[in-house]
């Protein structure tokens, strides 16, 4: 076995003589629209509805709760999301291979995975505090200083998890005869199989991946499924309890509690239903590699993992969606703002339009003393006109009389 090191990068030949050995991207004009408008309408609806759900904690202190500040924490990263990595998949859908240059090859999967582990991470404090409220009464709560920390701790957690794609990550450019290529793929540290031969990286890649995918994501989502079921159970015993009491404080913090654990376990189902396909079809492109790294994908597999990663952004979407549908609260403050926008928009329609109608009072008053003026001067016009005339026939009489006299 020969203990020469693997190489790991991309090759330098001159590649200016061949041609391009792929086969060019083309797509339907219908599916260019159809892909764009499903893109930007998932990306308004998630920057919208997560910078109204940060404004509406941020306003209101009976919203500055620790659950709350949770979801301040994964609508934060929901943004992230909705404003770079939505519109990065695609544009590198509709490309031919990578035209967004060497930052972004490196901080569009960075993100991707730092959001993800983010978004997990919130869900999983969320999940612990809800159980030992509800389980665990008698124990202290997690204050907002704690929930600070905690915050701070799930941020550093999922950028530690999301840097080794920093480094692994490569942007390179070739020269074929026909196309200019530029190109971001994985390059992770080869080893040497049994055989002698360089795995290309592929052990390395298979291993990160998989412990981002199924050790951090898979495992805590059925942890946090078995406490929410847990907990309804609870609260579902305590339902029945309810039904044969009076309308007690008790037992209108019970269905609180029940309405708030409701909400926050269809959140956590919206992610794991949005972001299972993506993970699943991650796992078969490693798992295709491992078995044979000359292979290539089927057909079949780029509309599949394109349409997972547009589930996995729409979940950045939904939650805005959830909250506003299954909590009183963030309903009441969504109204709030929207109607406080139409109201100053209404406030300044009316203003403009008194202004237009001061406007005409003041060009109708004008027009209509012009008038007034000009009929005046029309009537005094007549008048000595009229009277003109009379004292013209008076004059003619008199000179008819005197002649008259003087001819006889």
């Amino acid at each position: 076995m020969s203990s020469a090191k693997c190489s790991s990068g991309t090759s330098d030949k001159d590649l200016s003589a061949i041609d391009y050995p792929s086969d060019f991207k083309t797509f339907a004009t219908w599916e260019i629209s159809l892909k764009i408008v499903i893109v930007i309408s998932i990306e308004l609806v998630a920057v919208l509805g997560n910078v109204l759900v940060i404004v509406i904690i941020v306003q209101s202190k009976k919203m500055r709760t620790v659950t709350n500040y949770y979801i301040v924490n994964l609508a934060i990263s929901d943004l992230s999301v909705a404003c770079f990595s939505i519109w990065m998949h695609v544009v590198d859908d509709l490309t031919q291979g990578w035209v967004m240059g060497s930052f972004l090859c490196k901080f569009n999967p960075f993100l991707q995975i730092t959001a993800m582990c983010a978004s997990v991470f919130t869900l999983v404090a969320i999940a612990g505090d809800r159980f030992f409220a509800i389980m665990l009464p008698l124990r202290s709560r997690v204050t907002q200083r704690k929930v600070s920390v905690m915050i701070i701790i799930i941020w550093m957690a999922a950028i530690a998890i999301g840097m080794p794609v920093l480094f692994f990550y490569t942007y390179g450019e070739r020269q074929w005869r026909n196309f200019f290529e530029g190109y971001c793929v994985e390059v992770w540290p080869s080893v040497r199989n049994k055989d002698g031969q360089c795995d290309a990286g592929l052990k390395s890649r298979s291993t990160y991946w998989i412990c981002v995918l199924v050790v951090l994501n898979w495992v805590p989502m059925l942890l946090m499924m078995v406490a929410y079921t847990v907990i309804l159970r609870r609260l579902h015993r305590g339902k029945k309890v309810a039904k044969s009491a009076r309308l007690s404080i008790s037992v209108i913090q019970q269905r609180s509690k029940r309405r708030v654990v409701t909400m926050l376990f269809t959140i956590l189902m919206g992610f794991i239903i949005c972001a299972v396909p993506f993970q699943v079809a991650k796992l078969y492109e490693l798992f295709s590699d491992l078995e044979d790294s000359s292979a290539v994908l089927p057909e079949w597999y780029n509309p599949v993992y394109f349409a997972a990663v547009t589930l996995l952004y729409t979940n950045s979407a939904l939650n805005p969606i959830l909250y506003g549908g299954l909590n009183d609260n963030f309903r009441t403050g969504f109204k709030s703002i929207i109607n406080k926008i139409f109201r100053r928009k209404t406030m300044f329609t009316t203003a403009s339009n008194a202004n237009n109608m001061s406007r005409r009072s003041v060009v109708q008053g004008i027009q209509t003393d012009r008038r007034e003026s000009q009929i005046t001067i029309l009537d005094d016009a007549n008048k000595n006109y009229v009277r003109a005339n009379t004292e013209n026939n008076v004059n003619e009489r008199t000179m008819e009389f005197i002649n008259e006299a003087y001819e006889q």
